[in-house]
């Protein structure tokens, strides 16, 4: 018996000056906090949003667009007639030059009077008629500038136009109809940047654009893809029925078809509200429906099992303790 006392301490006094511990090493993990994951449904619409509206009555002549299609260059979506307006401007125009004509003899006038006015073969008053007419000639010619002008003005509204490169979403308006100023006759959109409104809790716009989000992506199943997207605005309005804070989403990958109405999801990932965290599931013991953990220095907890996710570096556990929070350290039991 004491032989056999005296080799085990020998052993072990040999283990202890070689370095080789006595008991397998220990391998610690983290607690993470726990978080859970909502999915969000919007709609895609185009950016912007513009009403086509007549400046002038007339009769439409023409219409260059039709819904759908996408407006070229010159940007007419319409014409109206113009036949009265053009022969205004053709009268104006006769009358311009019969003041120009007019006021070159009225001219001429006043140079020969004014010659004759100094060598006193004259009266003051006759050439002083003369120069209030030139003026007044002059002034009516000013007016029918002024009066063209506002016929060419006139005239270019007459076409009705929308931006270049935006497309027409609606029409209500044919050749040969009648239209009022200020009628409603179609509208444009810009889909160039397509926008995915959504309605977010304050804890939702935070985990949006919290520092742990990343990259935000938005999945379209119309398509199946998924796109990177960024925060176009931030309405800061308040809507004190649903309390919630409006944001619209701009996706910056081309799409295609470029049109309002894709389903657009996005996932956001909200703290547990439990105060659960995460371990991997070899940090997790369990022994007859109980489930427990041990801390860095030994100590057992029992903890509740939540639910279960895939993580990068496999399986991991969502468990709840009054004992327990992010950041502390447990023993993996077992490699997973």
């Amino acid at each position: 018996m004491i032989g056999t006392a005296f080799k085990a301490l020998w052993l072990a006094a040999v283990l202890a000056v070689s370095g080789v511990a006595a008991e397998p090493s220990v391998h610690l993990v983290t607690a993470e906090p726990a978080g859970r994951e909502i999915a969000l449904t919007g709609f895609t619409r185009a950016r912007a949003e513009l009403l086509l509206v007549a400046e002038t009555a007339g009769r439409v002549e023409a219409v260059t667009y039709n819904i759908g299609e996408t407006v070229v260059k010159d940007g007419v979506f319409a014409r109206l007639d113009a036949t009265f307006i053009e022969l205004e401007l053709a009268e104006v125009g006769i009358q311009q030059e019969r003041l120009r004509t007019r006021i070159a003899y009225d001219r001429r006038e006043v140079e020969r009077y004014t010659k004759l006015a100094r060598r006193d073969n004259t009266s003051a008053s006759r050439l002083d008629t003369l120069k209030q007419t030139l003026r007044d000639n002059r002034y009516e010619l000013q007016v029918l500038k002024v009066k063209r002008k506002v016929l060419r003005e006139r005239l270019l509204r007459t076409r009705i136009r929308a931006p270049t490169g935006w497309r027409i979403t609606s029409r209500s308006l044919e050749p040969g109809q009648w239209v009022n100023e200020g009628e409603r006759v179609g509208a444009a959109a810009d889909f160039a940047i397509l926008l995915v409104p959504f309605a977010l809790t304050p804890e939702q716009y935070a985990a949006l654009t919290g520092p742990e989000q990343g990259e935000i992506r938005l999945h379209l199943p119309d398509l199946n893809r998924d796109l990177a997207a960024s925060i176009y605005r931030t309405h800061p309005g308040f809507d004190p029925a649903t309390r919630k804070i409006a944001v619209d989403l701009a996706i910056r990958d081309r799409v295609e078809p470029r049109r309002g109405g894709l389903r657009a999801r996005l996932a956001l990932r909200l703290p547990e509200r439990t105060g659960a965290v995460l371990l991997p599931a070899g940090a997790v013991d369990r022994s007859y429906e109980e489930f427990r953990v041990i801390r860095e220095d030994g100590e057992r907890l029992r903890v509740v099992l939540l639910g279960r996710e895939q993580g990068p570096n496999g399986e991991r556990l969502r468990v709840a303790s009054p004992d327990i929070e992010p950041g502390q350290r447990f023993r993996l039991l077992r490699e997973e």
